[in-house]
């Protein structure tokens, strides 16, 4: 096991979720946001073997949360711990279909409960590792639980016997684990999702699991917790250091290396025309009215009448229309927030 340790990449935003803030919740429901449906219940975690020894365990009820988990000759190192102790034991249970090895690792991408909360459903011998702000704010436990309920239709039994468990082995931004002849890089790129954001790399197989840095193919980013600059220059430095093949998201559609090519156009576009409506003297709602999501990043779903669709569209709108919000808030009213230089990225894009 490695460490490489360095200054990370502070974010923009504060380390507890700022949607939890009252004043915020109210601008969700304004701005037409819909949480994502994440409770469980009858879902299936269907085992992919995506290169020999590397499996990606994709929930059959996206976007309910996907996993993994990593085989080498001395044991197994597990992506994400899940939502309960029912989901943690199913990780386990496509695990020991596959190997009686020991579940050497757990690595939580980043600090919410759909990540986190199967921690403490693993061997007790299991590490638990995770970016240092992602340690630091899972201690925050009841508030997360608050955060997710209305992510399980407000039904707190989905996680009523859940307990804390947090990290034993912490990396602020590169962190190798060697699991006997196969070598699984942890990299923290900066801000995205959330502060502490963590990719689990298995470099020979070029497989990424991204947690919420990527929300899986069709996706935008969400900018859940700070603002669009550091996110991009969070995704500039993951397609300038690592060479990814096959993705697989937390949440929703296996997806390539490809995703970054629209994700990078994405946030650069959001930052530019939201500068553009502050330059313009357009308030809140005229910088939203004028910042709709763009067409090519619903392309696929036109003509389409299923329901399904029609729901997805609608999600990824709202999004939307929470990013831009962050944005215009970040860019107007936010002393911290920083703008990133725009021809440094353009190189990115």
């Amino acid at each position: 096991m490695k460490g490489i340790s360095k200054t990370a990449h502070a974010g923009l935003s504060p380390l507890i979720p700022a949607v939890l803030a009252p004043p915020e919740v109210v601008t969700q429901a304004a701005l037409g946001f819909i949480a994502p449906p994440l409770n469980p219940s009858g879902a299936r975690l269907e085992t992919k073997e995506l290169a020999p020894g590397v499996y990606g365990l994709l929930s059959s009820k996206p976007p309910v949360d996907n996993s993994g988990f990593v085989v080498g000759e001395h044991g197994v190192l597990v992506i994400d711990a899940h939502i309960n102790g029912a989901m943690a034991g199913l990780i386990q249970t496509a695990v020991r279909q596959v190997t009686n090895k020991p579940i050497l690792y757990v690595v939580n991408t980043n600090y919410h409960g759909d990540h986190t909360f199967g921690n403490y459903a693993f061997p007790q011998e299991t590490l638990i590792v995770a970016q240092q702000k992602t340690a630091e704010i899972m201690r925050d436990f009841e508030r997360e639980k608050r955060f997710l309920l209305p992510t399980v239709g407000n039904d707190p039994t989905v996680f009523g016997d859940v307990r804390l468990r947090l990290p034993n082995l912490v990396l602020d931004e590169y962190l190798e684990l060697d699991l006997g002849g196969r070598v699984v890089e942890l990299h923290h790129f900066g801000h995205g999702n959330t502060p502490g954001d963590t990719v689990v790399f298995v470099a020979e197989a070029r497989v990424a699991w991204t947690g919420n840095l990527i929300a899986g193919e069709g996706t935008i980013p969400f900018l859940i917790e700070g603002g669009a600059g550091a996110y991009l220059e969070t995704m500039a430095k993951f397609t300038h250091t690592l060479e990814v093949g096959t993705i697989v998201p937390g949440h929703g559609l296996l997806t390539s290396g490809a995703i970054l090519g629209r994700y990078l156009p994405y946030l650069s576009e959001l930052i530019e025309s939201v500068r553009q409506a502050i330059r313009a003297g357009q308030n809140l709602e005229e910088a939203i009215a004028a910042t709709p999501l763009g067409q090519q990043y619903t392309q696929g779903t036109a003509g389409s009448d299923s329901p399904l669709v029609a729901q997805f569209v609608a999600f990824w709108a709202g999004i939307h229309r929470w990013n831009v919000w962050r944005t215009y808030q970040g860019m107007n009213g936010n002393r911290t927030y920083r703008e990133p230089e725009t021809a440094a990225y353009a190189e990115h894009l």
